[in-house]
């Protein structure tokens, strides 16, 4: 007996319902006169993107056989869901910069299978510099209002 929703198949539709929200809550970004794109055309570009790959994944994926698989473990996916909760709630008061550190600390930390004295120290690099990264490319060079929090005053 076969199981139609695999966990190829939940991940899919989490990832579509995701592109859905973001293309929903782009759609509510204010306008301004002087911006001849407007705020929503990079979300709904990358909404897109990912609605177009959760639906290939789902596609793709086949269902899991009962008899030769083990039962799907939900674990991840759940650490995933919390986590990208704990980063919507964080995200205002904290800033985009400490959000995003934690964010990236605690994935790295759990789906990299090495050493911990070596996770620790590739997720804390890999943290602090992508964050860095993101915050400039979108805040600096594209003009991106992202949530200064706690290092308001720091970032200018």
């Amino acid at each position: 007996m076969s199981s139609f929703l695999s966990k190829d198949r939940l991940i899919g539709l989490f990832c579509f319902a995701f592109a859905g929200y973001v293309w929903y809550e782009a759609g509510t970004f204010p306008t301004s006169d002087f911006d001849a794109v407007g705020p929503t055309l990079y979300p709904r570009f990358l909404a897109t993107v990912i609605g177009l790959a959760a639906l290939i994944i789902f596609l793709k994926a086949k269902p899991e056989n009962a008899a030769g698989a083990s039962r799907p473990k939900y674990g991840s996916f759940l650490y995933v869901i919390l986590l990208s909760a704990a980063y919507a709630t964080l995200l205002n008061p904290l800033g985009f910069i400490p959000t995003t550190i934690l964010f990236l600390l605690c994935m790295v930390i759990y789906f990299d299978p090495s050493e911990m004295k070596v996770r620790l120290r590739n997720a804390a690099l890999y943290a602090v510099l992508f964050s860095v990264f993101l915050y400039l490319f979108f805040a600096k060079l594209l003009g991106v209002l992202l949530p200064g929090g706690v290092l308001h005053g720091l970032l200018g």
